[in-house]
């Protein structure tokens, strides 16, 4: 019979010691989950090497807030670079942007002070400069000098280019009117275009005094001038003195102009007065030959007419691929000038230039000529000059060299004065020196005897007058004046001898009277004297008219 009864089994227990694991795993797990949820973003960062880094220790702060720190630095594939990575906290995660600059904080000296001394004790740590970009990024590369400026910071950023050496440096001061406004950002060379680049920051609200019509120069510190009128001496601040920098301003007369927006291009002016000069657009090239020395004129010199200044030297001695002028022309030297009629003439374009030539042309033949004159006799540098000289020779018009116009040109300033002064040393050598002082000698000896002869007489003189009857002679003539003031005292008005005298007179005086009438008959007839005179008859009446 079969049996029908189930087989019960009874079940085992979980012990009590499997909670342990358990729990452990557990907490494991959740550790892992909160340390993965906990832990920032892993950052790569390059630099060029990895002076004061250490895995480990170097930390990254941001305001002094410590964001993270240094893990590994190791060099790069190519040897080139040091890569290190970096483990940054949660909270930087939002700082991370495409904008974002990091640089190391170590001791430095520069321009604008020292700075980094706290990690002479605590040690280098890397700066974080949190970005706005709305772009994360993990790698990022290390700035060599921390940034002048924060991209994020209100204000005007602008370059300037500079065919000048390198006179600025990151950091130096932009000042407007001797106030610093700003900061070089960057500084590069351009191989392309064979020109120095600045980047400028403007902070606000001074970016608002940068406009179309502003002009940028290189600000020296100290500036001696000798120019024409006198030596000018200009200091700037003890910050300019020290690290230079770059001034702006809009040159006095110009318009204001319109605001510029970021990274507007300007030119950079080695001094403020060379940035007052416009530029024009309409200009004309002529070649200058001179005979004189060239020795102080130098590029950039002025072309002035009477005292105007047209234009500007551009080459001295001016090379042409035809002109030898140690063969060719060896008493000429070339010497390129760029006239601009626009600084005469402010309406002055492209279209008008051949008019301008026409006039000029009708100049030279009335005797406009070129010349070099003394700038300034310090620094002995030279400037062309434009004037009219009637005595110069004729000309009829502009030359030509090449495939440019030549202006006639004349001996000024020193070399006139030389050329006059070898003019009359030649007629110095034509005189008969030698006949003339031969003349000159024997004038010399009828002088000498003549003024023997003179010697000899007054030595006459002195013995005459040592003579006793000479030296009586005063006496004498005194005696003889005091008889003719007696005499002419007995002939005074109330003396007798006057009224005597003055009867005498008035007697002659009738007698005159009388012989009047007989010398006036004698004179009608001469022979009145020998004969008597016809009487008269008596007169008769004149009959009445019928």
């Amino acid at each position: 019979m079969t049996n029908n009864y189930a087989n019960i089994k009874k079940l085992k227990r979980i012990s009590p010691i499997w909670l342990i694991p358990i729990v452990a795993a557990v907490i494991g797990l959740w550790m892992v989950f909160t340390t993965i949820h906990n832990q920032g973003p892993l950052i790569t960062l390059q630099m060029d090497n990895a002076e004061g880094l250490e895995p480990g220790k170097t930390a990254i702060k941001a305001r002094n807030v410590e964001m993270g720190k240094v893990e590994t630095v190791r060099l790069s594939t190519d040897l080139k670079h040091v890569i290190a990575t970096a483990r940054m906290s949660v909270d930087a995660e939002p700082l991370l942007r495409t904008d974002t600059q990091f640089w190391v904080v170590k001791p430095r000296v520069g321009k604008s002070g020292i700075s980094g001394l706290n990690t002479l004790l605590s040690g280098s740590y890397l700066e974080l400069q949190p970005g706005k970009s709305d772009e994360s990024k993990t790698e990022f590369t290390v700035l060599d000098t921390p940034p002048v400026t924060s991209p994020n910071a209100p204000g005007l950023r602008i370059e300037i280019n500079s065919e000048l050496d390198s006179s600025l440096s990151i950091g130096d001061p932009v000042l407007y009117r001797g106030f610093t406004v700003g900061r070089v950002e960057q500084a590069a060379f351009q191989p392309d275009t064979r020109e120095m680049r600045y980047q400028l920051f403007i902070q606000a609200p001074y970016d608002a005094l940068v406009t179309t019509n502003s002009r940028f120069w290189i600000n020296s510190g100290v500036q001696l001038q000798a120019a024409t009128d006198g030596i000018k001496f200009k200091t700037g601040t003890l910050e300019t003195i020290l690290s230079g920098g770059v001034s702006f301003s809009v040159p006095p007369g110009w318009d204001l102009g319109e605001p510029v927006k970021n990274h507007q291009k300007f030119n950079l002016y080695a001094d403020e007065e060379s940035s007052t000069i416009r530029r024009y657009s309409a200009n004309v090239d002529y070649i200058l030959l001179f005979d004189d020395s060239i020795r102080g004129l130098n590029p950039g010199a002025p072309v002035e007419y009477r005292g105007i200044q047209i234009g500007r030297v551009l080459s001295v001695p001016f090379s042409l691929p035809n002109l030898d002028i140690l063969t060719a022309r060896i008493r000429q030297i070339p010497v390129l000038i760029r006239i601009e009629p626009g600084r005469i003439r402010p309406d002055m374009d492209k279209d008008k230039l051949q008019d301008w030539e026409t006039e000029f042309t009708t100049a030279i033949k009335q005797g406009l000529r070129a010349s070099l004159r003394s700038g300034n006799l310090l620094t002995g540098s030279l400037y062309v000059d434009l004037n009219f000289y009637p005595e110069a020779p004729k000309v009829s018009g502009l030359g030509t060299l090449d495939k440019y116009k030549t202006l006639p040109t004349m001996s000024g300033g020193l070399a006139r004065i030389e050329q006059q002064i070898v003019q009359l040393l030649n007629k110095l050598n034509q005189l008969d020196v030698e006949g003339t002082l031969t003349k000159a000698q024997t004038m010399l000896t009828e002088t000498q005897a003549a003024m023997a002869n003179v010697r000899k007489v007054s030595a006459s003189m002195d013995k005459i007058a040592d003579q006793a009857s000479t030296q009586a002679l005063p006496a004498e003539l005194k005696s003889t004046l005091a008889d003719i003031q007696k005499t002419l005292q007995g002939l005074s008005a109330t003396s007798p001898a006057y009224n005597e005298l003055n009867r005498s007179i008035q007697s002659l005086n009738r007698v005159l009277r009388e012989v009047q009438p007989v010398a006036r008959t004698l004179n009608e007839k001469p022979n009145a004297l020998l004969f008597q005179p016809a009487q008269a008859s008596d007169p008769e009446p004149r009959k009445a008219k019928e």
